[in-house]
């Protein structure tokens, strides 16, 4: 199956990670990674896999801050976030995608600090 076939799943499955249509469902999580990683394979476009990695990191956080996302979902998108990073992280050459790296767990960590308390259990 190519990439473009399992297109439209894997736009289904950020729409549900997104807006935690399906919270109590976290094997979204590991289906969306294994499809965007089919995404990825065989491409050794750096700046791609970069654009990928960053998008589920923004994905993930924006349902993070999403106050109308269930609770726990949030968590868990929380719980999750670290693997695009650690995917940047491994394929970071240079000292502007450190940079960027570093932006976003900058990022985070000031995102986190607004939704700590309404994540609270």
């Amino acid at each position: 199956m190519s990439a473009l076939e399992f297109q439209p799943e894997i736009n289904l499955i950020r729409y549900k990670i997104r807006n935690g249509s399906e919270p109590d469902n976290p094997t979204l999580f590991s289906l969306w990674f294994n499809y965007e990683e089919k995404l990825l394979s065989g491409d050794n476009c750096l700046k791609f896999q970069r654009s990928i990695y960053e998008s589920q990191f923004n994905l993930l956080l924006d349902a993070v801050i999403d106050e109308m996302v269930p609770k726990h979902w949030r968590c868990q998108c929380l719980d999750q976030i670290y693997r695009p990073l650690t995917a940047l992280k491994r394929i970071s050459n240079n000292k502007e995608s450190e940079s960027q790296i570093k932006r976003l767990l900058y990022e985070l960590s000031v995102t986190s600090h607004y939704v700590e308390h309404s994540l609270m259990i």
